[in-house]
């Protein structure tokens, strides 16, 4: 038998973990334990007790609902979501490094943000680039797409943003939620964008000017540059020390449903 490399193994233990967390198929956990545990007592000094305990840490997934792609038609596609669906989920149950990584659980979330609205467009417009472009121009003027020649070359901003705005999506929540993953995406690429003391000095000058950061509502319209751009940083700072796991996982599967449907 060939040597398999790291990637194809770890994708198959994710695939592994995958069946393993349907309580269905307690079954198949229980017979993995026990051909386990044969081969380690074949190779291994360790006791029954300490091979059970070392494959039950890896294989204990529960704690929230795996978001279902199971309905993606492209093979390729549905397998990237599902293991950037289990990798964030490590991140929330701290099964890397043993600690809970909200950064980590929304970068992974944006993967799949990024992932699904490409699939939007490929299904949707057969991956004809200029009805693409044409279609994010409608809802985006400052869009220019005129040396554009791979769909991937478009920022996710303007491909999320149209979509929404096409579907009368651009008010609800989960857009919202997509923006703040957006920019939580950008601020770890750059890393320190702000400093916990430059943070507390914006949230303490949105509260002089009684800007309420808590609210996703802003009256934009009547406000300058300043109190605008104070009010959006400080906004994700907010966000991103209220560390709100549930909103972003119903957000993120809102998000999904939507592309599920209005794709085809």
């Amino acid at each position: 038998m060939s040597k398999q490399n790291k990637e194809s193994l770890e994708k198959l233990l994710l695939f592994i973990c995958d069946i393993c967390e349907d309580n269905d198929n307690d079954w198949f956990r229980e017979k993995l334990i026990d051909t386990l545990s044969t081969y380690e007592n074949s190779n291994t000094n360790y006791s029954n007790i300490e091979q059970f305990d070392k494959i039950e840490r890896y294989l204990k997934l529960d704690g929230f609902k795996i978001i279902d792609y199971s309905w993606v038609k492209d093979e390729t596609v549905g397998n990237q979501l599902f293991r950037d669906s289990i990798e964030m989920s490590k991140y929330r149950l701290g099964k890397i490094n043993d600690t809970i990584n909200f950064d980590e659980f929304c970068r992974y979330a944006y993967l799949q943000v990024e992932e699904l609205i490409n699939y939007y467009y490929h299904v949707k417009f057969k991956s004809d680039l200029t009805e693409i472009i044409n279609f994010i121009k409608k809802h985006n003027k400052k869009f220019n797409g005129e040396y554009i020649n791979d769909l991937n070359k478009i920022s996710s901003f303007y491909k999320i943003n149209a979509f929404l705005r096409e579907y009368n999506l651009n008010n609800k929540p989960m857009k919202f939620t997509i923006d703040f993953l957006r920019s939580l995406r950008n601020d770890l690429s750059h890393r320190n964008s702000f400093d916990l003391k430059s943070e507390d000095e914006i949230l303490s000058n949105a509260s002089q000017q009684k800007i309420d950061i808590t609210k996703s509502y802003f009256d934009f319209s009547s406000s300058n540059k300043e109190k605008i751009d104070l009010y959006n940083n400080g906004r994700f700072i907010f966000l991103k020390r209220l560390q709100d796991y549930k909103e972003i996982i119903e957000s993120l599967t809102y998000f999904s449903e939507a592309i599920k449907i209005l794709a085809e």
